[in-house]
This record gives structure tokens, C-alpha cells and sequence, in this order.
């Protein structure tokens, strides 16, 4: 029987780079620290950019972390850090990544933990980061400290202090932020974010916004995308971003939030171009054409997940309620055969009134031979090549808009 060692350095490293950072730790202490194999190994995590450490990963094993911290700090660019102690982290700081640009710490939520302490750690060790998640019980000391810090998500750190944020805002050109906050600091937050006039993506986990402090937030000049919670008063700033933005609003996608909202809230955005809707199921007994005809100047749809229409005849009152749709997407949908008991003679009327063809993506494989025969005009493309999965960036009863800044 051939023995591993024996396998040229390109099978080795195919071989470890196949097993997870455990299993890959196990073999580094079980080689000699001069043999070929354990050089494989540390030639492995230098080849990875991305590396996830969690608190059990280097638990009791100061050696390995030392061995394994020696090996990444040269090449590592995106790391990611899960409860660690302090003891560990005390073992990093002797490191420093010049590389890292993204970095996620979700801090220990233990009572004691200081993880302000942990944080002044993470600057010193990865001083030219752009892109940082924290969680935990942060107070946000030390952050504003990150001189090249473009994007910053503090929406875990439950206990980030007023001051501190301010000072975030006042020293640092954020283009991305996410953000949550207690309603009695509202007030201090929202004037904050509006002095980042470099801000081009904001992100809101909260309960309340008072009226007089929507447009501070939707006037930043740069701002091009904001994605918002599904809560109590959103259609009261749908009304206001319609009021005062609703010719820039271009693109929406919607995830379990679009069927609460009614017909003349969405009509303020009157000039939107895109939109998705991600599994909102149960939603059958809404006429889908009475949303899109709010939306006069549509030109891409994107359905996933979504069982709207007991038949496809509602896919053609939607195309005859958008003259400008070209792409129509329909995902992750399972159509059965009574989806295609539809009226041929209405599907060819409609189209027949188009001046361009329409492209119909369809990501239905067992029912491609079926849609093919079916759905059949001149002014209907079908494609049934795989399109980006819209909900792995969208979570659940959210909304993201995406708007023209009023500064290119």
C-alpha cells in the first residue's frame, strides 16, 4: 500500500486542502515539524485568504495558534473570529496581518467580557482593515482608530455608546454602514450618519423613526442603496423616500415585506426600474398586477420562491401591465402541470402588443421540455441558465432600495 508521504506535493496538497481547519490541525500534530507533509499543511492555510477561528478551533493549543498565526499573517485577507478568549486573543497580538481588508469578531456576550479590551487588540493586529462586523457587548472605544475603515456593521454591538458612535461618524469616511439603536438615542444617531456625506449604503435594524428625521438620513448625497427592517412605520417612510426621492428609487427587492404595503405608498415609486420578491408565499390571493401597475416604467422582474398564480395566465396580466418589462425571472419555483393550464389566445395578444421581446428565465428544470412547448411567440426568449440567488443577501421581512445618488 502506497504511503501518503510517497504522493507528489500537488496530490498532497489537494489532499489537505479537501479536509476542514480541525482536521488539518490533527495532521499538523501528527507530522514532524521538518517533514514534507507539515510543510503541505502550512503551504495550505498560506494559499487560503479566508480563514473562520472560532474559540474551540485553538482551545488548550498555544503552540498550534503560534504555529498556524506564523503561517497566515503574510496572506490572510478576509478573517473571520468567533468568541474567543482573551488568552487567545493575547496570543494574536504578538501579530500583526498587514493584508486583512475584511474582518468579522463577534465578541464574547459574556457578562465580564471587556470586549473594548478585544477591540484594541483587533487594531493593533490589523491596523489597514477597510471592512469590519463587530458584535458583543462593544461600547465602540477604539473603532474610530481604524484610519482606513470604508465599511462597518454595528448592528450586534448591543451596547455601542452615543459618544462613541459620534465619534465614528466624526473621524472616519464610512461609504458602507449598518446600524441599530435604542429609540432615546435616535435622535443623536441620525445627525451622526448625517455628516457622512461619503456614506453610499446604509442598513436599519430599529423600532421607531421619527418623521423629521427621515430626510437627514435619505438626502446623503452619495447614498445609493438602504435596506430597512419591516417595521411599524415603514410605510410612513416609503411615503417620505416617495416624497422626496421617488424619482431616484430604481431598484427594490422585498423579502416577506412587500404584501403589507399598500397600492398608494408604493406608487411614490413611480420611476422604480427592478424588483424583486423573495418567498412571500401565502401570498396567492393578492392580485400581483395591482403591485406592478404602481410601478409604471418596470423592466425587470425577479420572483424566487413565490407561488403566486395558480396558472400562468397572471404572468401575462403582469407583462400587459408593464409595456417596458424585458426581463421577467421566476426561481426556486416548483410549477406543476396545472401552472400551465393558461389561455394561449391571451398570451399571444399580449405579446403580440410588445414592441420588444420579452426574456423569461426560468430555473425549472423538470418542466423545461413542458414550458418550451408552451410558452411559444416570436417576442418570448426562454432561458434556462441559473441566475444569482437574490436572498442570500436579503434577510427575512426586509426591504433594500436602491436609488440614484444626488452626487455621482
Amino acid at each position: 500500500m502506497t504511503s501518503i508521504v510517497s504522493l507528489n506535493e500537488d496530490c498532497l496538497l489537494q489532499i489537505v486542502e479537501f479536509l476542514d481547519i480541525e482536521e488539518q490541525l490533527q495532521l499538523w500534530q501528527a507530522t514532524e515539524s521538518t517533514s514534507r507533509l507539515n510543510s503541505v499543511v502550512s503551504y495550505a492555510w498560506q494559499r487560503q485568504s479566508k480563514h473562520s477561528i472560532h474559540r474551540e478551533t485553538f482551545d488548550d493549543r498555544p503552540e498550534l495558534l503560534e504555529d498556524f498565526l506564523q503561517a497566515i499573517r503574510s496572506s490572510v485577507v478576509e478573517l473571520t473570529l468567533n468568541y474567543l478568549p482573551m488568552s487567545q486573543l493575547e496570543l494574536w497580538r504578538k501579530h500583526v496581518f498587514p493584508n486583512i481588508r475584511e474582518l468579522y469578531y463577534m465578541g464574547d456576550e459574556d457578562g465580564d467580557a471587556d470586549v473594548d479590551s478585544e477591540v484594541e487588540i483587533l487594531l493593533h493586529c490589523f491596523p489597514l482593515v477597510e471592512s469590519i462586523g463587530l458584535g458583543g457587548n462593544c461600547s465602540g472605544r477604539y473603532i474610530d482608530q481604524f484610519r482606513n475603515l470604508r465599511r462597518l456593521d454595528l448592528q450586534l454591538c448591543w451596547f455601542l455608546s452615543t459618544q462613541c458612535f459620534e465619534n465614528i461618524c466624526r473621524n472616519l469616511s464610512l461609504q458602507s454602514l449598518n446600524i441599530q439603536w435604542r429609540r432615546a438615542d435616535e435622535d443623536a444617531y441620525v445627525r451622526a450618519i448625517s455628516t457622512l456625506h461619503d456614506l453610499e449604503e446604509l442598513e436599519l435594524e430599529i423600532v421607531h423613526l421619527a418623521p423629521e428625521n427621515i430626510p437627514q438620513l435619505i438626502n446623503l448625497p452619495k447614498l445609493r442603496k438602504l435596506r430597512i427592517h419591516n417595521f411599524d412605520q415603514l410605510d410612513d417612510l416609503l411615503s417620505e423616500i416617495g416624497r422626496l426621492r421617488g424619482q431616484d428609487v430604481v431598484a427594490a427587492t422585498c423579502k416577506d415585506s412587500i404584501w403589507t404595503r399598500t397600492p398608494g405608498v408604493l406608487a411614490k415609486l413611480h420611476n422604480l426600474r427592478s424588483l424583486t420578491i423573495i418567498d412571500d408565499e401565502g401570498c396567492c390571493a393578492i392580485d400581483f398586477s395591482i403591485i406592478v401597475n404602481c410601478f409604471p416604467r418596470l423592466e425587470q422582474i425577479h420572483l424566487e420562491n413565490s407561488r403566486i398564480w395558480p396558472n400562468a395566465d397572471g404572468i401575462w396580466d403582469v407583462v400587459d401591465a408593464c409595456p417596458h418589462l424585458t426581463d421577467f425571472t421566476i426561481s426556486n419555483m416548483v410549477l406543476y402541470e396545472e401552472f400551465f393550464a393558461f389561455s394561449a389566445s391571451t398570451m399571444n395578444r399580449i405579446l403580440d402588443r410588445r414592441e420588444k421581446t420579452l426574456v423569461m428565465h426560468l430555473n425549472e428544470n423538470e418542466m423545461e421540455s413542458l414550458i418550451c412547448e408552451r410558452f411559444v411567440h416570436p417576442k418570448l426568449k426562454l432561458s434556462f441558465e441559473p441566475t444569482s440567488d437574490a436572498s442570500s443577501s436579503v434577510p427575512e421581512e426586509w426591504m433594500e432600495l436602491e436609488l440614484l445618488p444626488k452626487l455621482s
